[in-house]
């Protein structure tokens, strides 16, 4: 019996994820009968149904398994299913109106994409999901090269994306590539804004498994905002969370080794190379330290005066933290700069690529980050 169930179990797993099709709607419900309350497998269920042009079984299936999605907090996926039956059935005002009902009353706003969505009115809501564009791509599947322009918004139904962004070396004319950020569902990328601007992709994305996808391009987005304004601002405070996320990915994107997370007070002097130029005094939060490296959080005072780190890239820095019985100075350069936000709103954190130290040096180092960290 136990081994039954496994088998089971498994065939239901190679079914959602397509491995397996099942192309009969009577061999179909009897594996709905063994997981009636999967979302997933539902999902599945009221696409075969679509397929085989049973618009009102297919509807009837999309509504119930958005029912489901919506009680697990995964509003992504339940609108999805409402998007199909919507095109399978031209939805009334009240069911517009129940949707958006159950997008507000949700437990799970914490999840990014929950926030923007139940953060819409009712008729901007509506104009939104008019423009999702639903794809489906297998394992593999490149979403996005370096240097493309970027004119849509993604957000992840299902499956799952790996974005590899590269920066550029000491030769300008040669770049590397920095840790992978791996995404996943309710995950979204993606450079749409400013909505006027067109932008070009400095990451490849690709799929990393059989992935559904929702597309909005931007000028379609644009249209939306004329018409409905406060969307822009969701549009902002999605992409301050995506700014976090990518700040976190950065700050461990310089490591060759094992680092401590030191949230400890510092002060850069940086000397742009210049002899016109005396060296800038800046103080903020190391977030991360390695013999390699360490990525420095400027306060958010210099949040205002990003530009000036794109002019200084090769710059050195002399690095103390002040405050305590021990200090230590080491020097280095630049590596790169990025907008982040954090607890104190929007501010520049900054990669330090330390010079080559001397293995005593590097020591000393360890020493002073492990005495740091066991008083933090």
């Amino acid at each position: 019996m136990k081994t039954q169930l496994s088998k089971q179990i498994s065939i239901a797993k190679h079914i959602i994820d397509g491995t397996i099709l099942i192309d009969s709607v009577d061999e179909f419900k009897s594996m709905l009968q063994i997981f009636p309350n999967d979302p997933a497998l539902r999902r599945a269920y009221a696409d075969l149904l679509a397929r085989k042009q049973l618009r009102d079984a297919a509807a009837q299936a999309y509504q119930h398994t958005a029912a489901l999605y919506a009680d697990a907090g995964l509003l992504l996926q339940a609108i999805v299913c409402q998007f199909l039956k919507w095109h399978l059935k031209k939805p009334s005002p009240a069911e517009t109106q129940t949707l958006w009902d159950t997008l507000h009353k949700s437990k799970y706003h914490e999840i990014p994409t929950n926030a923007f969505f139940s953060s819409l009115s009712h008729s901007a809501l509506v104009s939104v999901i008019k423009q999702f564009e639903l794809i489906r791509l297998p394992a593999g599947q490149t979403v996005s090269k370096i240097g493309n322009t970027v004119n849509a918004l993604y957000f992840i139904v299902a499956g799952g994306i790996k974005a590899t962004t590269y920066g550029p070396l000491e030769d300008a004319n040669t770049s590397a590539p920095k840790s992978p950020i791996y995404l996943s569902e309710n995950d979204f990328f993606g450079h749409i804004y400013p909505l006027n601007e067109s932008q070009r992709s400095f990451s490849h994305t690709v799929t990393t498994g059989q992935s559904e996808l929702v597309r909005i391009l931007q000028d379609h987005m644009r249209q939306i905002c004329r018409r409905h304004p406060r969307v822009e601002l969701a549009i902002i405070d999605l992409f301050k969370v995506r700014s976090e996320k990518e700040g976190m990915e950065a700050l461990r994107s310089v490591r060759k080794a094992d680092r401590h997370r030191l949230p400890l007070k510092m002060n850069l002097k940086i000397w742009p190379g210049s002899a016109d130029h005396y060296g800038l005094i800046l103080d903020g939060h190391c977030r991360d330290i390695s013999v390699d490296g360490v990525c420095i959080v400027l306060d958010a005072k210099y949040a205002n005066v990003s530009s000036i780190y794109k002019s200084i890239q090769n710059a050195k820095i002399e690095m103390s933290m002040p405050s305590e019985a021990l200090t230590i100075k080491v020097l280095g350069s630049i590596a790169w700069s990025k907008e982040v936000y954090d607890e104190q709103g929007r501010t520049v954190a900054l990669g330090i690529r330390f010079e080559q130290m001397s293995p005593q040096m590097s020591g000393l180092l360890m020493i002073f980050a492990n005495l740091l960290n066991t008083r933090s």
